[in-house]
């Protein structure tokens, strides 16, 4: 038996050049994939982070641009939680034997400032007719003062939720921004009766406020009225109603709008209201609508009026601006030029149109409403019953609610700032995958003393 000579095992280090080159070559091709992998992830990186930006940019316009937002709140809300609206009653036109004249000017100056239909139909010649009239400033007229007759004589019968009552009580004569007038429900009346201003609890006709007017006042007779429908704590309505006939029926159609207090975060040229406590001692809507009519009308004539609301002259628009004693006094011969620009100095419009040309510009005044306040929508009809002989020499007005129920709108915070917070976070999850708390570990592990131990 042979004995077999024994060899040792080759070393490791002996098959270095023969196995070395080969690790190390696959080595260096798993760090260049991953290199790859690494710097392939980086536009991909980027263009997530652009994305999640752009997308919360258009997120964030709903809440700077599309905050408030106004909803039905309600479909059966009852007329008895609202005011009756308050009305405003202006002769318009008069006739006169006596003074013929005199009560033609006294129209064809009612007909221009509040535009009615008469205004459109008027031409050169009738503001050429009355040019010896310096100023139409009629608290100076006999006209004026002859219509300053007493309540008892003014009208013939009053009723108030079908109950006959003493027309001086309800209604109180007075002033409106031009011109002699008897209002109901309005705030001269806030200092009458405790239970101002008064509601109702039904609808339909002689439900509200019935009147019977005499026609005959004194030497003149009235041939056209003015209704005005407005809020109690307003001067001006949605608008007026002008009518010559015998019976003129004012169906109202309110509309309820109130708003969250969250709403006031947002500016006034956003949600376009006033809450309570942002309105100005002594100043309305009616009042700031009023002076910019005013003012745009003194801007294109050039002259001013001297009305029981007086307002503030805007001198950046207005040249040569003075004091309202300095400058000249609208009279007659100006009629023409507020024809031309058609705009009633108590026009109820927030919008001013001075489109000429067929090219269609506006003014916006700017005077925004309470968030907390009614309007009040009329459609009106009228009758004639001129055949009886107990109506010729008499106008009825019956204003009441056309239903018992009514819409009531709500601004509520249509986007949130939590929202907005939700928003952000949600897009970055879902585009980028990031969170607050996955942001949070990824900084604590970058402390040693806060890294988890591998294999724990």
């Amino acid at each position: 038996m042979s004995a077999t000579a024994w060899k040792p095992e080759p070393c490791p280090e002996d098959n270095d050049d023969d196995h070395g080159e080969p690790k190390k070559q696959k080595k260096e091709e798993a760090s260049g994939w991953v290199s790859t992998r690494r710097y392939a992830r980086i536009p991909l990186k980027i263009l997530a982070a652009l994305v999640t930006v752009y997308v919360c940019m258009l997120s964030s316009e709903r809440y700077f641009y599309y905050w408030v937002q106004t909803s039905i709140e309600r479909t059966d809300m009852h007329v008895s939680e609202i005011d009756f609206p308050a009305v405003t009653i202006i002769p318009i036109h008069l006739r006169s034997l006596q003074e013929a004249k005199l009560s033609e000017a006294y129209n064809l100056v009612q007909s221009v400032i509040w535009q009615t239909p008469m205004s459109a139909r008027l031409t050169e010649d009738n503001f050429t007719e009355f040019a010896y009239l310096d100023s139409w400033d009629m608290n100076s007229w006999d006209i004026y003062q002859s219509l300053q007759v007493n309540c008892q004589h003014f009208f013939i019968e009053c009723q108030w939720r079908r109950q006959a009552v003493n027309c001086c009580d309800l209604f109180t004569p007075t002033k409106t921004f031009n011109g002699f007038a008897f209002e109901f429900n309005s705030l001269v009346s806030s200092g009458k009766v405790d239970t101002w201003p008064w509601s109702v609890a039904a609808s339909g006709s002689h439900s509200g406020l019935y009147v019977k007017i005499r026609r005959q006042q004194g030497v003149y007779t009235l041939n056209t009225l003015g209704v005005i429908v407005h809020e109690p704590t307003q001067y001006l309505g949605m608008s007026i109603d002008y009518s010559s006939e015998d019976r003129i029926v004012v169906p109202v159609e309110p509309l309820r709008f109130t708003a969250e207090l969250e709403v006031r975060s947002r500016p006034v040229q956003m949600r376009r209201c006033y809450f309570a406590n942002e309105i100005p001692e002594g100043s309305s809507r009616s009042e700031c609508i009023y002076k910019c009519h005013f003012n745009y009308i003194l801007s294109k004539c050039n002259c001013s009026l001297e009305l029981p609301v007086k307002a503030t002259l805007d001198e950046d628009n207005i040249t040569d601006a003075k004091a309202s004693n300095g400058r000249r006094i609208c009279g007659v011969k100006d009629l023409s030029c507020f024809n031309k620009h058609r705009l009633s100095l108590f026009s109820m419009s927030n919008i001013i149109e001075e489109s000429r040309d067929n090219v269609f510009t506006t003014v916006d005044c700017g005077c925004f409403p309470q968030c907390d306040h009614t309007q009040y929508h009329t459609s009106t009809y009228t009758e004639k019953l001129s055949t009886h002989s107990t109506h010729g020499a008499e106008i009825e007005i019956d204003v009441y609610f056309q239903e018992e129920t009514l819409f009531s709108y709500r601004s509520v915070l249509r986007f949130t700032l939590i929202d907005l917070m939700v928003s952000f976070g949600g897009i970055a999850g879902l585009i980028m995958g990031i969170s607050v708390l996955g942001c949070f570990n990824n900084i604590l592990d970058h402390f040693a003393c806060c890294r988890i131990p591998q294999g724990s």
